[in-house]
């Protein structure tokens, strides 16, 4: 009888847990099974010799703890491109394995009179080398920046004013860099052609060359050779935003190696697709146990524009469903309302899904900042409009929380958060109006508040906010555009102003605007005329209709901001701040009303941090710096002296005169 028992025991501890965790313990009876302290305490014991270590859990062993994330660094991809409406500037394709390889692409797209466009007299084409990073966890249809340059053996002058054709970009057998593989002599296979691996994006458009916006501080000027009459000559161009990814880049799960086997991967995927919504394309589950040791993670819908969060929340999903009576859960919800702990908490009670909404909105009745922050912030990923009030009041309010804050109303698919960053738009923080622009536009690009206007397939013109301050706001990277808030932000004249070689505008002190543009036809110089109003919008679309591109266009608005002619004023990337969560942790635990982390954030915070140098692993107060022992002091120099090993030799103090007493004592 006694071993009978002792048998049925251990099925109880290990067999429960499967089946509790694949779902069968939901069905009608097992529930109550969960408030059985004998039962929990069984799981939670340590398992026998014999048993299987992968299964010795509790309630708030996580994911984390039994995996690591991987394939978190970027991929360099590289193709081989055409770039044409060059004036004058090209080149013929130089002969060799570019050569071959570009004809075989252009052959792949249907262009049958190669020869016309790689050796075209006029030198209006090139053959150039395309670049760019696949980032982790890409998704299919995200658009990445593209770099091109020149073979070394090319004899093209300049790439300024060309235009890149269909190009695909792939990974190779080494390093992807063609540059590189030519250096180590692994450029040309037996065949006499490049090994391709994989295509992993597409890239054209119109190429941005030289440098168009103010140098940042400390950023070293860029050289730039010239021609004999002292034009400028580009060699390297980019294109932001030039590249569309073909397909998803999923993160890797991988399992410690006392936890691989397949059945922890099993319950691992199940876990994470059950906490977590769809991904972002709809026939993908979130996770997928492709091996023992491998599970396959896309990016949910509602974390798309914030991997970071994502991999910090999945990796805190509990093995274990938690139930509503775990002390593990109500331990949680009790630091969720201390703001030393909130930032923490939160994210672990985002971890256990929507059965944690409700002591969440409990936090958004807190007096603390910090509280509500956490709550709303945590909330909105779970896709919950409920904080989204307050997350734009404190978006709004405080500078520290600001960036965290728009990124979690960006996550909402709400109209509640749409008409809050609707809202935000015109206030007068120049990096919480860009902020929130930035934002809304990754919430519904389609929107009308953010949608833009191609000008000459060169950038996008967004005219916002109207009725409020007027603002122009300028991107160094990533994105060309030029975004104009407000109404009746002009060009004030009279005066007139080169844009270029070719470009003239002419304001006058009333009236409309006239913008001129010197071309060459059939070897004669022609003038060409446009007029507009004077608004900023319309000139630049004026500018565009000429031909001007991006490039035309920012050195209009820097020139005219030099001459103090715009009525309002010129911002370059006017971005929110962020500070880390080791950061914010900190303050929370020190700075109960923000006052500090406010004024901290513009000296400590970053604007954008790679997910490959970010720490996935929560604050503790351990590792809060006020909480360390203080560096031990500096070791003594050591000692030159010959002959000695242990330092100087010890002087001795002079002797010490005799004490006489004094004549009565």
């Amino acid at each position: 009888m006694a071993r009978s028992a002792g048998w049925g025991n251990r099925w109880n501890r290990r067999d429960f847990l499967l089946l509790s965790v694949c779902g069968l313990a939901s069905t009608p009876g097992c529930h109550d099974l969960w408030s059985d302290r004998s039962v929990t305490r069984k799981i939670q014991s340590r398992s026998q010799i014999g048993d299987d270590p992968a299964l010795d859990l509790d309630d708030s062993t996580t994911i984390g703890s039994k995996s690591t994330v991987g394939n978190t660094e970027p991929i360099p991809v590289s193709g081989v491109g055409l770039v044409s409406n060059l004036p004058g500037t090209g080149s013929s394709a130089p002969p060799g394995s570019w050569r071959t390889m570009l004809e075989q692409s252009l052959k792949k797209q249907g262009v049958s009179n190669v020869r016309e466009f790689l050796d075209d007299p006029h030198k209006r084409t090139s053959l150039v080398l395309v670049s760019a990073l696949i980032p982790p966890g890409a998704r299919k249809g995200e658009l990445i920046d593209v770099e091109v340059t020149l073979p070394e053996e090319s004899k093209t002058v300049s790439l300024k004013g060309g235009y890149l054709h269909h190009c695909e970009l792939y990974t190779y057998e080494t390093t992807g860099n063609l540059r590189a593989m030519m250096r180590e002599g692994k450029r040309v296979a037996p065949s006499g052609e490049l090994k391709l691996g994989d295509v992993w994006a597409v890239a054209s458009g119109e190429l941005m060359t030289g440098q168009f916006l103010p140098q940042r501080e400390g950023q070293a000027k860029a050289e730039v050779d010239t021609d004999a009459e002292g034009r400028p000559l580009y060699r390297t161009a980019r294109i932001w935003g030039g590249a569309r990814i073909v397909r998803t880049r999923p993160y890797h799960f991988l399992l410690n190696p006392a936890d691989q086997n397949p059945r922890m991967a099993a319950i691992v995927a199940e876990r994470l697709n059950t906490t977590f919504h769809g991904a972002a394309e709809a026939s993908q589950k979130v996770a997928d146990a492709k091996t023992r040791e491998l599970i396959i993670v896309h990016v949910p819908y509602a974390y798309r524009n914030n991997h970071y969060r994502f991999l910090l929340v999945a990796r805190h999903v509990p093995i274990l469903p938690t139930p509503p009576n775990s002390l593990y859960r109500r331990r949680l919800e009790d630091e969720l309302l201390d703001p030393a702990t909130t930032l923490t908490a939160a994210i672990k009670l985002e971890a256990m899904g929507m059965s944690s909404a409700r002591a969440l909105r409990v936090g958004l009745e807190s007096t603390s900042p910090w509280v509500r922050f956490a709550a709303a912030e945590a909330l909105a990923y779970l896709g919950q409009a409920d904080g989204a009030a307050e997350l734009a009041r404190l978006a709004e309010e405080h500078p520290a929380l600001r960036a965290p804050a728009l990124k979690a109303l960006a996550a909402l698919d709400d109209a509640a958060a749409i008409d809050r960053l609707i809202e935000l738009l015109s206030r007068p923080e120049p990096e919480l109006r860009y902020g929130a622009f930035v934002a809304l536009r990754l919430a519904d690009d389609q929107h009308a508040a953010v949608r833009g206007i191609p000008i000459h397939r060169s950038y996008h013109l967004h005219l916002t906010a109207p009725g409020s301050p007027g603002m122009i706001h300028l991107t160094s990277e990533r994105r060309a555009e030029i975004v104009v808030f407000g109404d009746d932000v002009l060009f004030r004249g009279p005066f007139t102003l080169p844009i270029g070689s070719d470009y003239t505008i002419k304001v006058p002190a009333s009236g409309s605007v006239t913008l001129t543009r010197i071309v060459k036809v059939k070897d004669e110089w022609v003038e060409r005329q446009v007029t507009c109003p004077a608004d900023v919008g319309s000139v630049l679309m004026a500018l565009g209709q000429l031909g001007g591109g991006y490039a035309e266009a920012i050195e209009l608005i820097r020139r005219a901001d030099a001459a103090g002619v715009l009525s309002a004023a010129v911002l370059v990337d006017a971005i929110p701040l962020e500070l880390n969560l080791r950061q914010l942790a900190y303050f929370a635990r020190h700075d109960p009303g923000l006052r500090r982390a406010d004024a901290e954030v513009a000296r400590l915070g970053v604007g954008r941090v790679a997910l490959e140098q970010a720490n996935l692993a929560l604050p503790t107060p351990e590792t809060d710096p006020a909480n360390q022992p203080p560096p031990p002091p500096p070791r003594p120099p050591l000692n030159r002296e010959p002959g000695r090993l242990f330092g100087p030799k010890r002087q001795e103090p002079p002797p010490t005169p005799p004490v006489v007493p004094a004549a009565g004592q």
